[in-house]
């Protein structure tokens, strides 16, 4: 059985060129590309994105993610794997969200140079380099937002199956 995960590499990935990079650690993972997407990121977007976030948070994150992400360049990627665990596995490989509590091997762990701490003394979002989706819920819901769709009428499906 093939499962499916989806990462997003974010703004700060690409300004510091560690996309190719990071797709190689997780194909060394057994992890096969399926779709890659390109969107600068609008706020309707990113809000929708991070609306659970920003109902956490409050109004400060939703400023700091509208100046972080709006505008930016961001990569999504639908991953897939053979086994049942694709969004945990990708998820482990991601490593912790603050990048200077992720485990080394891990992407944050060996790539990442920020921290939380760094991010909220300078009023900004942490750059992580990545997003990986949580839950099959939460892919359903970001390929929706971040694939057109014809993408996401394509793989919703199977995804939807493996629940």
């Amino acid at each position: 059985m093939k499962t499916y995960a989806l990462i997003i590499m974010k703004p700060d990935a690409l300004e510091a060129e560690l996309v190719e990079p990071t797709i190689r650690r997780f194909i060394e993972e057994g992890f096969q590309i399926e779709m890659m997407g390109f969107k600068r990121a609008d706020e309707n977007l990113i809000l929708t994105h991070y609306a659970h976030v920003v109902e956490k948070l409050g109004e400060s994150f939703k400023k700091m993610a509208i100046m972080a992400f709006v505008g930016k360049p961001m990569i999504p990627i639908i991953l897939s794997q053979v086994g049942e665990n694709a969004i945990a596995n990708a998820r482990e490989l991601t490593g912790a969200t603050d990048p200077s509590k992720a485990r080394p091997g891990t992407i944050r762990g060996d790539l990442g140079t920020d921290s939380f701490e760094s991010a909220d003394q300078e009023e900004r979002c942490c750059y992580n380099l990545i997003h990986c989706s949580d839950s099959n819920e939460s892919l359903l819901a970001e390929l929706k937002l971040w694939f057109e769709p014809e993408t996401y009428e394509v793989f919703a499906p199977l995804i939807s199956l493996v629940d």
